[in-house]
């Protein structure tokens, strides 16, 4: 397996050193080549100062630096352009996951093309918790995905996808986004549940009502500009049905739809 971890962070100097760490300890076992991408949006603390000291010790370590903050989603793309392995690992820098759990998750590439992580008890915040529920129940409503926890960010991908892929969102609608795409090219999509840490330093801000406001205007501009995207603009497109995650039943659905072409 050749593997790109990719791990978007903003001011998370008390955090990335472990989460590159324990990427670099678990990716060496699974991988026959490992990459590891960080992507330093802009950060005003010690996060740029803690990534050079650990690139003389984790030479698979790649640092893409954002002189201003420019966003979760901006951060993930600029991370996802740099990976450059068959298969990519997308999870945070802020320590809430872990990566021990990355073996399981892979194991399911067997039957799945994408694996998507949800969070089975989080421990983040009641505010948080309900922001992420209810945003998930939206998208999966809005874009058909069908999954348990969007935001989730412990998800395995194919470089395929991604090239494929044009990638718009700068803010929290990334992770749907990407989820979206995995739909529209109807590649087989599996869940794991993955376990979810209390913060161990920094500040959380992704339920901001700075970020929730940009992420439903995101949404409200990502359905508004795509013909293909949702219940709103293809009512009686497939998208209306959950993701499916068996290949046997996604090749008899592709069969079907040639056919009715």
């Amino acid at each position: 397996m050749r593997l790109s971890v990719v791990v978007p962070c903003f001011n998370e100097e008390g955090n990335i050193a472990g989460v590159v760490g324990q990427a670099a300890e678990v990716g060496r076992r699974l991988a026959s080549e490992l990459q590891i991408v960080v992507v330093d949006d802009g950060s005003t603390d010690d996060t740029a100062e803690v990534l050079k000291a650990l690139q003389s010790g984790i030479p698979e370590l790649t640092i893409v630096t954002h002189l201003r903050n420019r966003g979760y989603g901006a951060a993930v793309r600029s991370g996802l352009d740099r990976a450059s392995m068959d298969l990519v690992f997308l999870t945070d820098g802020d320590g809430q996951f872990d990566l021990r759990e990355l073996p399981e998750a892979a194991h399911m590439l067997r039957d799945h093309d994408v694996v998507a992580g949800y969070r089975v008890d989080r421990s983040d915040g009641w505010w948080r918790g309900l922001w992420g529920r209810t945003w998930t129940a939206l998208v999966n409503f809005v874009l058909g995905l069908g999954v348990r926890d969007a935001n989730c960010a412990f998800k395995l991908l194919p470089q395929s996808l991604l090239r494929s892929s044009n990638l718009r969102s700068d803010g929290a609608l990334i992770s749907a986004e990407l989820l979206f795409e995995a739909r529209r090219s109807e590649l087989s999509v599996g869940e794991c549940a993955v376990t979810h840490f209390p913060r161990p330093t920094g500040r959380q801000t992704g339920a901001s009502l700075r970020v929730i406001a940009v992420a439903l205007s995101e949404l409200v501009r990502f359905v508004s500009n795509r013909p293909d995207c949702g219940r709103f603009a293809w009512p009686r497109t497939f998208l209306r049905r959950p993701l499916e995650t068996n290949p046997r039943r996604l090749r008899s659905v592709a069969a079907i739809r040639r056919r009715q072409r």
